[in-house]
């Protein structure tokens, strides 16, 4: 839900792993000069994936479970339902209240969360191994025997209700709540997580019991486990734990059709001094096999920080903008590109003119090799960081696995980053990029800027 607080952080959510056909597998990881990564991987009995990945450094477990229960299976007009189920998870189960699991949790020094994103939902757990029995039945409790009570999911719903009354002061989330509408329509990816006002104004507990008994279910389930275990223990743990769980498989998501008549354009007015500016149009998903080809683009073009060909022309050349950013955002199905920024009001025409002119410059000739170099250079030296604590490493193997990108990828990322040549980025960008088809959200004081009625870059230089 903290949707554009920076599009640079971002990247990390396109990571992910794959499913192997074996039951048990050891995999080892040696990303570029970083400390390898050894896990395993079981299918229990239930269906439940799990990874384990002995790190005996420190005495701490971090334990991250991911549903395929994210706000793309929220039912029509039932949008926000998979996030309040998420957020009501931990507030109450048949032998717990809200109450005694929080006092058990701080007992132990122990965190406990869950959450909703878009293609996920996920519980996780972080606890002193000395404690990890305690913190599993807690874990296991929640996710197993939640009770829902009336009272906690009307407090979890009014607090959505009341975050998004909160959102109208906030034009970067106006701009993308609309960025999304204008991409997708009424579609799945067409609303944040949280949902709608309208919506949510008629969730109910009934609704949260439904979409729980329909999604989460052991089958439906990945889990990584990192730190100071026991691989036998905690395959022993889960597998008893989730053995009479919800029995049954999840249908397969499909996709529906994006409408072909959404709007170019939305601009809402605001008494402000600078405009909120979203360009974009519909991506690629995280399985596209262009997906390094287009990581190097992006990050020449707009998501390499005050390196990025944007910065330079809208920030230090223009003096438009203290920042701007371009990202993709790579989902199960084809998510979003954008590109944001503020500026004063009266220079959101002249941004938008140099956004356009950077996106077309990058589709009609070569990159620089040392733009090429430095994209590199950075991409894959800073991808160990993603690996440098337990709590990454359990996100990453479960993404990974969520996304399918096999259990070579972190090296399998680096070598791909690094084989990506001028003419791959080329060829990326003509693909990927459409000028023609930008959808363009501002929001801002409309009587003090000139902005387009239709796409922002149909035509120009």
């Amino acid at each position: 839900m903290r949707r554009l607080a920076s599009m640079f952080r971002r990247a990390s959510h396109c990571l992910a792993t794959t499913a192997f056909l074996t039951a048990s597998l050891t995999c080892v990881w040696k990303p570029c000069n970083a400390a390898t990564v050894p896990f395993t991987r079981h299918v229990l009995s239930s269906g439940t994936v799990l990874l384990v990945s002995e790190q005996r450094t420190v005495p701490m477990v971090v334990v991250q479970v991911l549903f395929d229960a994210g706000s793309r299976r929220d039912p029509r007009n039932k949008e926000g339902l998979a996030s309040l189920t998420a957020d009501v998870l931990t507030e109450g189960t048949k032998k717990r209240s809200a109450t005694r699991i929080n006092e058990e949790i701080d007992f132990l020094g122990a965190r406990l969360s869950t959450s909703a994103d878009v293609d996920f939902a996920q519980a996780g757990l972080t606890v002193l191994s000395k404690h990890l029995d305690a913190g599993l039945d807690i874990l296991f409790d929640i996710l197993l025997h939640p009770s829902f009570p009336e009272a906690e999911v009307e407090r979890r719903r009014e607090a959505a209700l009341a975050a998004m009354t909160a959102e109208q002061d906030n034009p970067g989330q106006l701009a993308y709540r609309r960025f999304l509408e204008l991409v997708f329509g009424n579609t799945p990816y067409g609303h944040p997580p949280i949902g709608t006002m309208e919506s949510v104004r008629g969730l109910r507990r009934g609704d949260v019991m439904e979409f729980y008994r329909r999604y989460y279910r052991p089958a439906n389930a990945i889990v990584a486990v990192t730190g100071d275990v026991s691989t036998p223990e905690i395959v022993d743990r889960f597998e008893r734990a989730f053995a009479e769980w919800n029995p049954g498989r999840v249908a397969d998501f499909v996709y529906p059709e994006i409408p072909s008549t959404l709007p170019s354009v939305a601009k809402i007015d605001k008494p402000l001094t600078q405009t909120n500016l979203i360009l974009g149009h519909r991506g690629v998903s995280r399985d596209n096999p262009d997906f390094y080809a287009i990581t190097v683009m992006n990050f020449i073009l707009g998501g390499g920080g005050f390196t990025s060909r944007l910065v330079e022309s809208v920030r230090v050349q223009g003096g438009l903008a203290y920042s701007v950013a371009s990202q993709f955002t790579a989902n199960k199905a084809p998510g979003t590109f954008q590109v944001s920024l503020q500026t004063k009001n009266a220079s959101a025409g002249e941004a938008i003119t140099r956004v356009c002119s950077e996106i077309r410059r990058i589709r009609e000739e070569l990159v620089s090799e040392e733009e090429l170099s430095n994209a590199q250079l950075y991409l894959t030296g800073s991808f160990p960081l993603r690996l440098d604590s337990n709590t990454k490493i359990a996100s990453f193997l479960a993404q990974v696995e969520f996304f399918q990108l096999g259990a070579d990828y972190a090296e399998q990322y680096i070598q791909r980053i690094r084989a990506v040549t001028r003419e791959d980025v080329l060829r990326a960008a003509r693909t990927y990029l459409h000028p023609a088809d930008l959808r363009l959200v501002a929001v801002g004081n409309l009587r003090e800027t000139e902005l387009p009625d239709r796409a922002p870059c149909a035509e120009g230089p």
